[in-house]
Order: C-alpha cells, then structure tokens, then sequence
C-alpha cells in the first residue's frame, strides 16, 4: 500500500478468524442453509400500525406513520412530538430476521432519507430484514429544528463570512422560542424515542446501523437497552466519549498529508502536480496575506466578490470527506496556485441561493452545544492552529453556542460504552473527522468488537470501487456469518483517477 501499513481487521475479545477465496454464491448459499437453524422472528405490527406510500421516484413503496413522544418524558401533559416513522419491508416474510433500524448522522439528518437506497437500489439486505428509519426528534419529518436564515446564502459574498452571524442566530432562535425547549434534544432523548418505536412496531430484538453521529446514538442504546439489541453496525463513528471538535484542524490536516502521499505514489497524480505540496503552501500563504478579489457571473449579473482563505480551506477539509471529492483537490489547489479561482468557486457552489434543507441546523445547534462543546471547550489545545484549517471548526460553532439557549450535558451521559453486544466498527484511513484512532478508542471497550479499517475510505463510502465488499460484509455481520467471508476485498475498494488539467492547461 502506497502510505504506509494498514490493519485490515482488529478484533477485540474474540478471535474473529477470515477464510479466503469464498465468493458471493457461497455465502447466500450458506445464508440460505443458516435459516433452518435461525429462529425466525415474529410477525412486528408494521402492516396494522403504517400505511403504504410511494415517495416521488420510488417503484416500490415504504409502510408510514407517525409515533407521538414526550418532548420532555417527566411532564406526562406537556409537548408532544410525531415522530416519522417508514418501513421497507423484507420480502422474504416466512424467514424474517431482526430488523435493521438505520441511525444516521449530523446531529440533524433524517434517516428516511436512506429509504431509497435500502428499497430501490440495494435489496439484499431487505431480503430477510425489515429497514426501519425514525426521523429522530428535530429533523425530517419529525418536528424539524430548521434555521431558514443560516440554511440560506443569499449572495455568493456570504459563503466567505462568518457561517453563523449572530442576528440569523437570534432569528432562528426567536422561531421556536415559545414552542421548544432546546435542552430535550440531546442524544439521550432520541435514544428513548428509538425504543419507544421499537416497542410500538413489536420487534423483539433489532440491528442497528449507524452512520457518524448516529453511532453515539447508537452506543447511548445499547448502554441503556442492551437486551433490545441483537447486533450493531457503526460506520465512522461519534461517540459519547469522543470529542473531536477541538481536534478537526489536526484531524484534516492528517488526511491532506495522506491525500498527499496517495498522489505521490499515482503516476499521472505525481506527474501532474510534482510541487503539490508547496502550491498548496503557497495558496493558503497568498489567502492569509491578503483578501483576493474575484470577478465573478452570478445568476447574470457580474460582480465582485473576496476570497478569504477560512471558508476555502473549510471546503477542502468537507471534500475529505469523500473520495469522489478528495480526488480532485490536487486539481483544485494548482489551479487556484496558477491564480485560477473558478474550479475552487464551483466546488463551493457559491452561486446557490437555495434552502439547504440536509441538516436540521436548530437540532445541530441545541445538541452540540450541549455535548461537544463544553467538552471541546476543555480540550482546547492552541496547536490547533497550526493546521491548514486551523481552528475553524472549534471558533465557529463555539461562536454559535455562545449564543444558543441550551443548557451542558450532563458529564454522566458521555462516558465510554462498555458492552458485550457484538458490533462492528468501519473507519476511513482517509477521514478527516474521525479517523481510525477513535474508532479504536470506541472498540477497545466492547468485548464482541471488530474494527476494520478501509485503505481508501474517508467519511463516507463515496464512489469506491468493489462496494459489494462492504454491503456483502455488513450484512453477513448483521446475519452471524461474517467468518465464512474474505475480507481482503476490502483492500480493492479504491478511489477513482485523481482529476488532470485540461490538455491546454499542461
């Protein structure tokens, strides 16, 4: 491997062995043989409880509805919230398996929006699992925390000031300050409102698959309910004794240097951009020496606009994120070098004047300003600066949470899990939030834990080749069987080519 060695697999408690050589028809063929012997699970009450409906797009359709809950559980009269509940159903109903509820990340993306993927374009694992997704409480359809003012760039300008002005703080604010209580949307309230759902569907057991955030929620479950649990899978994981919001300055600047490497070791990369590493130097010097002012076309009328180098290096720190994206950067940086700002400036998408309706951002505000924050604020270290993106991450949303109306977390609720449910943890080599060290933090305290690290991966899965590996993987974990698989595949999922100049830039 170009950057150095890298640990596939470390198993934690157990000794999880590999077997070569198996190929996808022996491993359904096994999963076929295993169902004779698996306890099926009961029938859940999906089909009395929802209703049918077929999203815009969708051929098939998801079971719907609505779960009233608490705001606060300790004012049984108080506030009340629907949460949005969908189901895709399994197909193969006479051999049904634990569900599979899917917990996703922010804190403030709704995990409905996974439902396409699960019912449309991956079937295998709906085969035997019902897909459960709960908007949990703030986000989707589930009394959604939206920041319309913050959501919204009204000019290209204001992708280079502060994210978060202080009177669209207020204005989102004053929006729900007579109708929420930003204090009962930490971590551990959705938590309960998962088991509610789980109680109110009829399902025994569940799975759980978590995505970033969704894995503190996660671990938060199976500390308070380790008997609903059947197995958990956690894809670059929080967790609630993980802070990394004082640390992404240090963390991205770990992933740039290794995005480095992986240019260094690719010919036409290397070839392309032999001074990859002082181009890069010398933009962010020029960027924070002095403001650049840019012509720029934005929806038909010319004008002018200033760079500022913060919110330039913020978005290469969110391309990390992602090999599609990651891959370009090399692109990006010499072209801005060559003092060509237009690719940085599309990949920032600055003439978008659209709602961004993804995050909730009052949910992201009112949680993280009770969890990271505080802690974060601790943790503080001035080297943090030294980084690319120095302290951006940690200023701004302390910025933020100066202002917001939450109260801190209670330090008893972000301690490490300690479990013996079986739970597999994915990290990225590649990510620059989370990266492979948290992940071993998080899995040396669960005694059925396996923690795989993919060469290539960042945040997310992106455009990674041989994603069968990964899906074939996870859902044999969820089905017990994972030891009959090989998981050298897992060194095959690679990145596409790195983006070149246009032939007349060379």
């Amino acid at each position: 491997m170009p950057f150095g060695a890298l640990h596939l697999s470390e198993t934690v408690g157990s000794n999880i062995g590999t077997m070569k050589a198996k190929v996808l028809h022996i491993y359904f063929l096994l999963l076929v043989c295993c169902y004779s012997c698996i306890k099926t699970e009961q029938e859940p009450k999906i089909f009395d409880l929802l209703s049918y409906y077929q999203p815009e797009g969708f051929k098939d359709s998801l079971l719907v509805g609505t779960l009233p809950v608490l705001e606060d559980r300790n004012a049984p009269n108080g506030k009340k919230i629907n949460l949005y509940v969908a189901v895709t159903p399994a197909t193969k109903r006479d051999s049904l398996l634990e569900p599979i509820f899917i917990v996703d990340g922010g804190p403030g993306v709704a995990a409905s929006n996974q439902s396409y993927f699960y019912t449309e374009i991956d079937q295998s694992y709906r085969r035997y699992h019902d897909i459960v997704y709960v908007d949990v409480r703030g986000t989707g359809r589930s009394n959604p925390l939206h920041c319309p003012e913050i959501q919204t760039k009204s000019s290209p300008q204001e992708y280079f000031e502060h994210p978060f002005p202080v009177n669209e703080l207020e204005a989102c604010i004053k929006r729900y300050r007579d109708s929420v209580d930003f204090n009962f949307y930490q971590s551990k309230y959705m938590v309960d409102d998962l088991e509610e759902v789980r109680k109110w569907l009829g399902y025994n057991k569940i799975n759980l698959m978590a995505i970033s955030f969704g894995g503190k929620v996660s671990l938060m479950f199976m500390d308070r309910y380790p008997n609903s649990i059947n197995r958990v899978v956690l894809h670059a994981p929080d967790a609630p004794h993980i802070e990394y919001v004082s640390k992404r300055g240090r963390y991205s600047q770990r992933a740039l240097d290794e995005l480095f490497k992986l240019c260094d070791s690719d010919s036409l990369c290397s070839s392309n951009y032999p001074n990859l590493r002082n181009e890069f130097k010398g933009v962010m010097k020029r960027l924070q020496d002095s403001i650049i002012k840019q012509k720029i076309e934005a929806n038909g009328i010319d004008q002018e606009i200033e760079l500022r180098w913060p919110p330039i290096a913020a978005k290469f720190a969110n391309m990390l994120y992602s090999d599609d994206q990651y891959i370009e950067i090399p692109y990006l940086v010499h072209e801005a070098y060559l003092e060509n700002y237009n690719p940085i400036l599309e990949a920032m998408n600055i003439t978008n004047t659209e709602t961004d309706f993804f995050y909730a951002d009052g949910l992201w505000f009112a949680n993280i300003c009770a969890e990271d924050l505080p802690v974060a604020t601790e943790n503080y270290d001035q080297s943090e600066t030294e980084s690319f993106l120095g302290d951006y991450v940690y200023a701004t949303r302390k910025y933020a949470c100066d202002h917001w109306p939450v109260q801190p977390a209670d330090t008893s609720d972000l301690t490490a899990v300690v479990s013996e449910i079986p739970t597999l943890l994915i990290s990225g080599h590649f990510d620059p939030a989370l990266p492979p060290e948290t992940g071993k933090d998080i899995v040396k305290n669960l005694a059925n834990g396996q923690h795989i690290i993919i060469p290539y991966m960042a945040h997310m899965l992106g455009n990674l080749s041989n994603i069968d590996c990964y899906d074939r993987y996870v859902l044999a974990y969820f089905d017990g069987i994972e030891d009959q698989l090989d998981m050298d595949c897992f060194s095959e999922m690679k990145p596409g080519p790195f983006k070149l100049p246009p032939p007349e830039d060379k």
